[in-house]
């Protein structure tokens, strides 16, 4: 099994920084859902926001790392 522990040393500089303004944003948004569903009394659980949001995140995350070219 060939495993790459290196998964940033492919990436140029703009995608490293991409991708981490990107998660900033996704982190962020679920902080203002988690703040905003009880805040404004939403009748649903700020997991059905935060996890499909953070899940789907990192499958493309995975996905862009292990990319072949």
């Amino acid at each position: 099994m060939n495993l790459n522990l290196h998964l940033f040393g492919g990436l140029t500089r703009f995608e490293r920084w991409f991708l981490g303004v990107a998660w900033v944003v996704i982190v962020l948004k679920c902080a203002l859902v988690w703040w905003a569903v009880p805040h404004y009394h939403a009748p649903i659980s700020p997991f059905i926001v935060i996890g499909p949001t953070l899940f789907f995140a990192a499958v493309v995350t995975a996905l862009w790392l292990t990319r072949r070219e």
